[in-house]
């Protein structure tokens, strides 16, 4: 898949499009800085002057949507905080979980947009041991730690440690339907389909819920 630019866009955010758009379909090891470079029609020395090094861009471009990823989970939880207070009641666990689920799931969805390339991107970053992303990692569960208040307020009988353990396996569920969404067709024999990316979130939702 070959990369096509922007109008108006600066040469930083075309470098974090296309590197996003090859380390989502390649390793790590086999995207070259020059392949980048040449796409995204900048000189050689851009990545190392906006980024340092091929393993800073990989960090960045794994950050960039991180970012907007979080910034969603949260406008949804605190939309619908905002919601039970001017209704009068306390925020259930679905709706907790809503915000938590859904922006994932509908960015697998999103092609047009280009946000399933982060998705593919996401599925890889675990695994790329030479991209070292262990200093960046915080970037995505720093944000689990404003739900937590949250979900101990909605369910009070459990301990600190049940809500991250439930934590920890949500987002166990979450990562192997982003990376394995077409394996229900083998696994059930063609009888289930990926339907739309409300189906399908509902689907994690509920058992998310069931979980908790």
């Amino acid at each position: 898949m070959k990369y096509t630019k922007m109008p108006k866009q600066d040469a930083k955010e075309r470098i974090l499009d296309v590197a996003e758009l090859l380390f989502s379909n390649n390793s790590f090891a086999s995207v070259s800085i020059r392949n980048v470079t040449a796409q995204a029609n900048v000189n050689l020395s851009a990545v190392n002057y906006y980024f340092g090094s091929k393993q800073g861009l990989f960090q960045a471009v794994y950050v960039r949507r991180a970012t907007e990823m979080n910034h969603e989970r949260l406008h949804l939880l605190y939309e619908a905080a905002e919601k039970a207070e001017k209704e009068g009641r306390e925020l259930s666990i679905r709706e907790i979980l809503f915000s938590l689920v859904t922006p994932t799931i509908f960015w697998l969805f999103d092609q047009e947009g280009g946000r399933s390339d982060y998705i593919k991107f996401l599925a890889r970053a675990y695994l790329e041991q030479a991209s070292d992303m262990a200093n960046v990692l915080r970037e995505e569960v720093d944000v689990f730690d404003k739900f937590v208040p949250y979900m101990m307020k909605a369910k009070p009988g459990l301990t600190l440690e049940d809500i991250y353990w439930r934590i920890h396996f949500i987002m166990g569920t979450i990562h192997h339907t982003i990376n394995h969404i077409d394996r229900i067709a083998m696994l059930s024999n063609g009888y289930c389909t990926v339907g739309s990316k409300e189906e399908t979130r509902d689907r994690v939702l509920d058992y998310c819920l069931n979980g908790f």
